[in-house]
Order: C-alpha cells, then sequence, then structure tokens
C-alpha cells in the first residue's frame, strides 16, 4: 500500500485500488463522493455547503436518520427506568453487564400500542417519516399508528459510520415472533448492513479476520468476552454486498457452525459469495453448545477461543468430513471418497491449491496423486484448444510500446506543460493499449489551461475503475517529474514509439510480400517491396 503526499494519491498493489483521498474515504467506508467531501470537510474543520434544496425529498435520509436516533435514545431511556426492570432482569440473566448494555446501546420497547410513536412526535417527528423509518405503522381501517416494537428488548442496527438505520427487537413474553426486525427502508437495507461491524471494524482491520456469526446475542456475548473482530448477519441469508463489505476491512473470514449443521456448509451459497471476493473462508465446527453464545454460556470464553483457533481452510474442513464418512480401510470406500473429494476439489479455481490438496487427499487415500488429479479432471470442464491457443496469442507481454505509453501518460498526468508537448506531437488515437486510451482520450479532449496537474482531474472524471487504478498505480509507481528532464524523457519515449511501430509496420509487409508471392502475384509483391524500401529509407 503506497501513499505520495506530494502527488496525493494512493495505490495498494495488493488488491489494485488506487485514488486520490476522497475515493480512499469512499473505498473504506463504502460511502459516496458527497459524504467523503463532508467528512473530510468535517475533519478539517471546513464547513462544506451544501446545495440549496430542491423539494421535501432532498433531506429525506437525514430527517429519518434523526428520527431513528431519538427513537434509539428513547429505548435506552426505558432500559434504565423503571419500566426496562424484566428487560434488564433478562440481560443480567445472559450475563450482559452495563458496559456492553452501553456499548451496544441495548433498549426497552414498553408494553402499549403507541407510546414511542407519542414520544416521537412530542419531539417534533412527522408522522408520515415515522412510519418511514419501519417504527410505526398505520391503523388499517383506523385513524392513526401503532408501534412495531412493543415489550422488546431493542438492539440498534448501525452502519458502520455507527448511524442507526434500524432496530431489532426480541420478545420478552411470549409474543410471536421471537425476533421482530425493522423492515427496509429508505435509510437501511438488510442485504447491505452487518450488525456490529461498526463497531468491530477496528478489531477486523487489525486481525484481519472477520468472525461471522447469526443472531444478535452471538455477536454481544463473544464481543463482551474480548472476542472484538465478529459481525452478524441477523439470521438472514448473507448477500454478495455484505461480503463485499467485509472484504474492505479483512482478507480472512471465520464461519461456525454447530455439528448437526456443519453437513449442509457444502450447499451454502455464501461461501461462494465469500470466495468471490477474494477472502480465504475457514471454517469452525462449535463444541459445547449450538451458537457461540451458548458455547460462552456454557463453556466459558476460552471454550469458543479454541473453538476458533482450531478453525480449517473451508477446502480442509470439507475433504476432512468426507473422510470421516467412509472406512479408509476398505478399498471401495476409498474410491467412493475419492470421487466426492474430486467433487469438491474441482470447483477450486486456483491451481496451487487445487494440486497441493489433491496431494493432501492423495496420502489420505492411499493413492497416487496423478489418481486424484485425473478424477478432478472428470469432473472440470476446460476450454477447448482453441481458445486456450486464442488467448495465449492475445495475452502478450509488455513490450517497449506498453512501456513508452505508460511514460507518456505519467508526465502527461503530472504536467500540463509535458501535456502539451505531447498533444504537438501525438493525437489521441497513438495510444493503442487498452490501459492508456482511455486516459489519452480524456487527456486530449480536456482543456488544462490554468492547471498545473492534470492528475487529480483524471481520477475524479475517468469513465471507468480499470483506467483510475491502472493511472493511480503508474503514478505512485514512478518519481516525480524533474522538469531539466522532462523533454529528454519525452523524446525517448517518443522515438520507441516511432520505432516500434515502423518495425510492426515492416513485418507486416513482408508477411503480405511472402504472402503475395505465394499467390503467384510478382506484381503486388513488387509494388510492396518499393513500398517496404520507402519506409526503411
Amino acid at each position: 500500500f503506497t501513499v505520495s503526499p506530494e502527488k496525493q494519491i494512493f495505490h495498494c498493489f495488493g488488491c489494485n485500488e488506487g485514488g486520490n483521498a476522497f475515493a480512499f474515504l469512499m473505498k473504506m467506508e463504502n460511502i459516496g463522493f458527497a459524504e467523503a467531501v463532508a467528512e473530510l470537510g468535517n475533519k478539517l474543520g471546513i464547513a462544506v455547503p451544501r446545495p440549496a434544496s430542491s423539494g421535501p425529498a432532498k433531506d429525506l435520509k437525514d430527517k429519518l436518520y434523526k428520527i431513528t436516533e431519538l427513537a434509539a435514545e428513547y429505548f435506552q431511556k426505558n432500559l434504565a427506568d423503571e419500566s426496562g426492570e424484566t428487560a434488564r432482569a433478562y440481560l443480567d440473566q445472559r450475563g450482559i453487564n452495563a458496559k456492553t448494555v452501553a456499548q451496544f446501546r441495548l433498549g426497552y420497547a414498553p408494553q402499549g400500542w403507541d407510546n414511542l410513536f407519542n414520544y416521537l412526535v412530542s419531539r417534533g417527528a412527522d408522522p408520515t417519516l415515522i412510519e418511514k423509518t419501519g417504527l410505526s405503522l398505520k391503523r388499517e381501517g383506523k385513524g392513526g399508528y401503532y408501534d412495531r416494537f412493543r415489550n422488546r428488548l431493542i438492539f440498534p442496527v448501525s452502519n458502520q459510520r455507527g448511524r442507526v438505520e434500524a432496530f431489532g427487537g426480541r420478545a420478552l413474553g411470549n409474543e410471536e415472533p421471537k425476533y421482530l426486525n425493522s423492515p427496509d427502508t429508505g435509510i437501511y437495507h438488510k442485504g447491505e448492513t452487518l450488525f456490529g461491524l461498526d463497531l468491530s471494524k477496528e478489531a477486523i482491520k487489525q486481525t484481519q479476520t472477520a468472525i461471522l456469526v447469526e443472531g444478535n446475542f452471538d455477536l454481544i456475548t463473544p464481543f463482551q468476552a474480548g472476542i472484538t473482530n465478529i459481525v452478524a448477519s441477523m439470521g438472514t441469508a448473507l448477500t454478495a454486498y455484505q461480503c463485499k463489505l467485509i472484504a474492505r476491512y479483512c482478507d480472512t473470514i471465520v464461519l461456525t457452525f454447530d455439528a448437526d449443521s456443519a453437513g449442509g456448509i457444502a450447499a451454502d451459497r455464501s461461501i461462494d459469495l465469500l470466495r468471490n471476493q477474494g477472502l480465504r473462508v475457514k471454517v469452525t465446527q462449535l463444541t459445547g453448545g449450538k451458537d457461540p453464545d451458548e458455547v460462552i454460556q456454557k463453556k466459558g470464553a476460552e471454550a469458543l477461543r479454541k473453538c476458533l483457533s482450531d478453525a480449517q481452510p473451508y477446502l480442509e474442513f470439507q475433504i476432512n468430513r468426507v473422510f470421516a464418512r467412509h472406512d479408509l480401510k476398505e478399498i471401495e470406500s476409498r474410491s467412493k471418497a475419492l470421487k466426492e473429494v474430486a467433487i469438491i476439489l474441482a470447483k477450486e479455481k486456483d491451481d496451487f491449491v487445487r494440486k497441493e490438496y489433491a496431494k493432501v487427499a492423495a496420502a489420505s487415500l492411499r493413492t497416487e496423486v496423478e489418481t486424484v488429479i485425473a478424477e478432478i479432471k472428470r469432473n472440470r470442464s476446460y476450454p477447448s484448444s482453441h481458445t486456450a491457443n486464442l488467448q495465449r496469442t492475445t495475452e502478450k507481454p509488455a513490450s517497449k510500446i506498453v512501456e513508452a505509453e505508460k511514460h507518456l501518460i505519467a508526465c502527461a498526468a503530472q504536467s500540463t506543460q509535458a501535456l502539451n508537448f505531447i498533444k504537438e506531437r501525438l493525437n489521441a488515437q497513438d495510444f493503442h493499449q487498452p490501459e492508456t486510451s482511455a486516459i489519452a482520450a480524456l487527456l486530449f479532449s480536456t482543456d488544462f489551461a490554468g492547471q498545473d496537474n492534470p492528475a487529480h482531474f483524471l481520477l475524479d472524471n475517468l469513465p471507468d475503475e480499470s483506467s483510475k487504478k491502472y493511472l493511480s498505480r503508474i503514478l505512485v509507481s514512478g518519481n516525480s517529474l524533474e522538469q531539466n528532464k522532462m523533454e529528454e524523457i519525452l523524446n525517448d519515449c517518443l522515438s520507441v514509439l516511432k520505432n516500434e511501430r515502423l518495425r510492426l509496420k515492416i513485418e507486416e509487409m513482408k508477411l503480405e510480400i511472402t504472402e503475395a508471392e505465394k499467390a503467384g502475384n510478382p506484381d503486388r509483391a513488387a509494388e510492396l517491396l518499393s513500398a517496404l524500401k520507402t519506409e526503411i529509407s
């Protein structure tokens, strides 16, 4: 991960992300450009002016956030009051202390149909906006509203920046359902939020590992015990967006399963979603309880730590489960195990990982590694030889032209003087590499009068992410442009482009001459030969 304070850009050579300070904050915090500007302005004590309101819906999100924050404060106050005695007793029973209650802003929704609604209205909230937060619902066929959460322990659900978006509620009586969550709203989408991420993201960054659990207490109880690199999906199926969110903070994720459910993880869609984000997936089988909360309640925090430290890479876990199902002393059983293992490994995209696990499997099955690999191949679909050859011919190594175009773009992005020098001698169409053509098109079509450094304009306005990443990479890789050497560097690059393209044209003409001679067309061959001599001279 490289930062250039002088150029005010960053680039990560591990994940290939890059850009300026705004891009960095947008990617790290998963926020939009306007929010990033406001956040950085706030850090520097600069008031960022907002555009004038264009209608009542303009500030809708801010109004909804104000209501959810008021509701969170209301629930917290109730938990501390006399009305929250039952909820406090329940938390005591589960071993949740006052510090944890405060950290997670736990609260209580009292009995009664419209207590919260009336409180919010008394604080100036619009009834229709209260309904939009999902906290209250309109009575059908009657006037007025009633509260969604009644006689429930309340878990505020915040985004990764700590703003309360929604709530979860656990029934304290016989009400059904036992757990009730806010619906999707204008500020909350359950497939885009992870419970506890606002509190755990720093620990996840530091350990580069996230522990994924399901329920609220599956997170809160371990967190209180010091296991803080943990997030919860709140009982819903994991989404691609949530996986991407996790991948912003770490490279490894640990999934927890009990003995009864572990067998179903092979078909668990979340595994593929996590792996598609480049995350290393580990799996641990819990002992002593069906979930992390129960393990701690029955066996203590050290028992859960032991389970987590014993977590195995996903493939290893799956293969070991296959072996556990078969009697490997019998040849027929080993044959069945081989077929099951081959199906698992056939899905692995990384050749090295697949081959290494094939070696491990071969040792356990007491067979040759070639036998395992052959069985894997029977379960894989490979591209045709024609496709493979086509890929090999199109995947050309970096040439002098590629390097020259790269240096020209780097110079032009750092200096309008260099850009003008290049514009006098080339046009945008002279940049043929996929990495440079889009950047050149924007450079040549923009008037940079009065600007010394076009780089930031490019990083903000390039049409695709791949071009932005390429530009940030070459800018942080190279040294700052020395003015006294600029013309020399540019002339060298221009010379390379001219010579290399001439060489390619000569090669092309030679092939045409050969084809003309083979076709028995001496006149065409003579014409091409004359043109070739002209090019060379």
